[in-house]
């Protein structure tokens, strides 16, 4: 009951934002179906073929965390349970983590907690790529988000340097903290907060440290860089598919790739209405592109990609169904 009902609630804060970002305009029902109707979907094949890409490298990955335990799947088998966990996640949010380890279980009988170790190590790994994809996202397009902060605080009165207060304001909050942390280290450290925060950062660093104990770590850095680099082109050839965006430039898919992956954070199924707010946001905001082309954009590159996903999963499903075999025949074999 209590899983249906926090299911309902991820429902509703979907079909909020999409309701939210019809009625102020971001999306704009009329001009989407005229623009999607002039897409060239040829493009969304080829991001497909990237998605296969993406996710074939994500499971070539797995493959090399699950080794170290002594359990080498098939990489037909590994592919599978990834497909069908992003399958999972775009229905449940939360649901795929759980769902790519049950059917890991059920085709090589790898014990479900074991692999979810596995899963755990590699959300780490994706939260500093994303981490230094922000990084390297504000260092290149640092004049575009300069302005756009000015024009965020440009209302806010200036001081004497022309810099807005509001700029000095968060500056000395974060200078006070630092030197309030500086002389009450000690009692923070008796905090159960800060001990759970430690903790969480403890396991981040052994997570990282862990790549140390790899065979391949090497292979494995590269299949990272495969997952994030396709996922960024996987955005940017939708740009091609729409006329009117075909001039953007990679760096505008880059930001769509970083919003996009925050909004995520929002559990809504297939990122609905988080991931085509926060974009179409960050695209109207940051590039001035005109707000409801910023929501057609947004909307065509989550539901092409949520679309596809769902169909291809779904393959994916009967596939497994149909050659799988039971964890007592595996133990037995």
């Amino acid at each position: 009951m209590k899983k249906a009902l926090q299911y309902l609630v991820f429902v509703g804060l979907a079909v909020g934002l999409i309701w939210f970002a019809i009625h102020s305009g971001t999306i704009n029902p009329q001009q989407l179906w005229a623009d999607v109707s002039q897409a060239d979907f040829r493009w969304v094949g080829l991001m497909i073929l990237l998605t296969f890409v993406a996710h074939g490298s994500r499971a070539a990955r797995w493959r090399i965390l699950l080794e170290p335990m002594g359990y080498t799947p098939s990489f037909f088998h590994t592919n599978t349970a990834v497909w069908l966990g992003y399958f999972a996640n775009n229905l449940v949010p939360r649901l795929g983590e759980v769902t790519r380890c049950s059917s890991l279980y059920k085709s090589d009988g790898i014990p479900i907690e074991k692999s979810l170790g596995t899963v755990v190590t590699e959300r780490i790994f994706d939260v500093v790529s994303l981490f230094l994809l922000l990084g390297l996202n504000l260092l290149l397009d640092f004049n575009r988000l300069l302005t756009f902060i000015q024009g965020a605080t440009s209302s806010t009165p200036e001081s004497d340097s022309g810099v807005p207060v509001l700029i000095w304001i968060v500056l000395g909050i974060v200078v006070m903290g630092g030197i309030a942390v500086f002389f009450l280290w000690e009692r923070l450290l008796q905090l159960a907060v800060v001990q759970k925060l430690a903790k969480a950062g403890q396991g981040l660093l052994s997570g990282l440290l862990s790549i140390r104990n790899l065979r391949q770590p090497g292979w494995f850095l590269f299949y990272t860089c495969m997952i994030w680099g396709m996922y960024w082109l996987m955005g940017y050839v939708l740009f091609f598919a729409i006329p009117k965006f075909a001039d953007l430039s990679p760096l505008v898919a880059l930001t769509t790739l970083t919003t996009g992956a925050l909004a995520m954070i929002l559990p809504t199924p297939g990122g609905v209405g988080s991931f085509n707010a926060f974009v179409a946001f960050a695209l109207h905001s940051i590039y001035q592109i005109p707000e409801a082309d910023s929501g057609t954009l947004a909307t065509f590159i989550q539901s092409s990609q949520m679309i596809s996903t769902l169909a291809i999963g779904l393959v994916f499903l009967v596939v497994s169904l149909l050659t799988r075999s039971s964890p007592k025949t595996i133990a037995e074999e």
